[in-house]
This record gives C-alpha cells, structure tokens and sequence, in this order.
C-alpha cells in the first residue's frame, strides 16, 4: 500500500515533474474529484472541472496527474487504504472469524453507501484499467483478501472452517461480497440492507462450515 499504482500507459509528452510535491495540493485535487463523482457522473468529467473545484489551474493538475485514468488510480488507492483501516477496526476483537466477518461486511456497506458513485464506477472500470501492479481491479481484491487471510488460516487451524486453500477462500469471499453489494446497489427494491447482511454472511457461514465434525 506505500508504493504509489500508476496506469500502464505512455507518459505525457514534455509533462513537467514536481521536484517536491505538495501533499496538500495532491489532497485537493483527489478531494475535488470525489466530491464531483458524488454529484455526477465520472465518464463525463473533465479535467477542467476538476481543477475548478479544487480552485487550482489546469497546469497545477498535470504537474501532479498524468490525467484522468491516474487520478483515478491514485483515488482508488487511497480509498482502498480508507475502507481496510475502517473494516479492520469494526472487526478488532471479534470473537471468532464469523463475528469478524459480519462486523467487516458492516463498515464495507457503511463505506459503500456513503461513495455510491465511486464504487460502483470503481467496479465498472477497474476490472480492465492495467496498472504496474496489475489489474486494478486485481489490486484491491488482493489487498483486502490480505487483510482477511489470518483469520481464515486460523479458523481452518481450529477446525472451525472447513480445510481448504486459504487464499482461494479468501478471494471468493471478497468476490461474493463486491458481487452481491453491486447487484443490490443497482436492484436495491429486491431487499432491505439487513435482509442483504443475512443472505451474505449466512451464505459465506455454509461455505466455511466443516462438512462433518472433525475429530480433535
């Protein structure tokens, strides 16, 4: 998370670097976009618009931004560091990785509904944005499934979840849970918030559960 993503991509011809950057700058300029996406739609902002938000020049922009996929990078990454801290401090001393879950999968709803737009344009786009690690959308998946993989491995180790590749579980349960998130972002008539939270942690409880009582 400390090395800052970048889109694959040629560089901006004869683009000017910042010797020193102004973290408070960049932090304006990422603000003013946030902001902008909540009010509208991202496809169509320009970097004007930007600029003008944040009460800075076109010019100031492209000292700190490649352009508009970058900023979006950048954006994302520090959103991404912003819901783990969130998820991981609603699960702090849950009592078994089932309470962890259930308490993670809350604050992610939290956070979700509050960046609406964000999200689900981060979804649409992310999954075909090349960066130098990656997929962006492969980024952020393989963040967070670190986040979760402790508490996996340890609930295998304990007999309370089902032996099985540790990573790969992870992986689906951060798919199952974005996958369902979108879908009822975009149906939300089909189910109440709590009926959601239910469906989900009740689906992700079968997936883990032991097939038959291990013996100790």
């Amino acid at each position: 998370m400390d090395d800052r993503l970048v889109p694959v991509r040629p560089p901006r011809r004869n683009r000017k670097r910042l010797q020193t950057p102004n973290p408070e700058v960049r932090q304006r300029l990422m603000a003013a976009t946030a902001e902008l996406i909540r009010d509208g739609d991202y496809a169509a902002l320009r970097i004007e618009d930007i600029a003008e938000r944040a009460g800075l020049s076109v010019g100031t922009f492209y000292l700190y931004f490649d352009g508009k996929a970058d900023l979006f990078v950048n954006l994302v990454q520090e959103y991404t560091l912003l819901l783990r801290q969130r998820m991981n401090a609603a699960s702090a001393g849950a009592a078994d990785v089932a309470e962890s879950l259930m308490r993670g999968f809350d604050a992610y709803l939290d956070f979700v509904l509050e960046n609406e737009r964000a999200f689900l344009h981060f979804v649409r786009a992310s999954g075909t944005l090349a960066t130098n690690a990656g997929l962006l959308s492969t980024w952020a998946f393989n963040a967070h499934a670190a986040d979760m993989l402790p508490g996996v491995k340890a609930a295998i180790a304990q007999g309370v979840a089902r032996k099985a590749n540790p990573t790969l579980v992870a992986q689906a349960i951060i798919g199952l849970t974005q996958h369902m998130v979108v879908y009822w972002l975009e149906h939300k008539d089909i189910c109440t918030r709590d009926e959601l939270k239910a469906f989900v942690n009740g689906f992700i409880a079968f997936g883990l559960a032991t097939a038959t009582p291990q013996s100790s």
